[in-house]
C-alpha cells in the first residue's frame, strides 16, 4: 500500500487538498534546506536570493487564513511590494498561479496612502523610513505584512524573511498575526527560525 502511494504521487496523482497541501509543505521545506526553488529557473534576472523569496511569498498564501476568508474561492489573490520592487522579474513566477482558490496577481505602491486592495503585502527596504505608516495602512486593511528588513518582527511586522547560512528562512511575530486575526498554520510554523509571542 505504501509503496502504491509512493507510485502514484510519482506520476503526479495527489488524492485531495490535504495531499497538495503537504506537497506544498514539502517544496517549501525543500526550499529552505537548499535555498533553491524549481520555479527559479524561469526567472534568469532576478537574484537566486529573491527567486527563492517569491517562493515563500506564494507558499504564505497557501499556509496563512485570512480573517473571514472561509468560502471565498472566487476572485484573485494579491500580492502587493510597497517600494524598490526588489524581486525583478521573480513574482513572475507565482503571477497567475493559484492560492486558496484564486488567481496570483501583484501589484505595486509608492505611497503608504495607496495601500489598499491586497492580500499580502511585502515592505521593500528603501521604505524602512515609512515603515510605521506602511504597517499602520496594512493592518488596518487586513493584510499580511511581509519584509526582509532587520527589526520588521520588533516592529509590528508579521513575517521577515532572513538569510541563516546563505539559506532563506523567516520569522513570525504570532502575536501581530493573531491580533489581526490571520491564522499561521502550525505546518509553517514549525519551519520558522524564530517566532514572536
Amino acid at each position: 500500500m505504501r509503496h502504491r502511494a509512493v507510485k502514484d504521487m510519482l506520476s503526479g496523482w495527489v488524492p485531495g487538498e490535504k495531499a497538495r497541501r503537504l506537497l506544498a509543505l514539502c517544496v517549501l521545506s525543500l526550499a529552505l534546506a537548499a535555498g533553491t526553488h524549481p520555479t527559479a529557473l524561469a526567472a534568469p534576472t532576478a537574484t537566486p536570493e529573491y527567486q527563492v523569496k517569491a517562493a515563500f511569498l506564494y507558499n504564505f498564501l497557501k499556509f496563512v487564513e485570512w480573517p473571514g476568508e472561509a468560502g471565498n474561492s472566487a476572485g484573485t489573490i494579491c500580492v502587493g511590494v510597497f517600494g524598490r520592487d526588489p524581486f525583478d522579474d521573480a513574482l513572475e513566477t507565482v503571477r497567475g498561479k493559484l492560492a486558496k482558490g484564486r488567481k496570483v496577481v501583484v501589484t505595486h505602491f509608492r505611497s503608504p496612502d495607496e495601500i489598499r486592495g491586497c492580500d499580502l503585502l511585502f515592505i521593500s527596504t528603501s521604505e524602512k523610513a515609512r515603515l510605521p505608516q506602511a504597517l499602520k495602512a496594512a493592518h488596518a486593511a487586513r493584510m499580511l505584512t511581509v519584509a526582509d528588513q532587520d527589526g520588521f518582527c520588533e516592529a509590528g511586522g508579521m513575517i521577515n524573511l532572513v538569510s541563516v547560512k546563505n539559506r532563506v528562512g523567516f520569522e513570525v511575530n504570532l502575536a501581530a498575526a493573531s491580533r489581526a486575526r490571520f491564522r499561521i498554520s502550525s505546518q509553517l510554523l514549525k519551519l520558522a527560525k524564530n517566532v514572536f509571542e
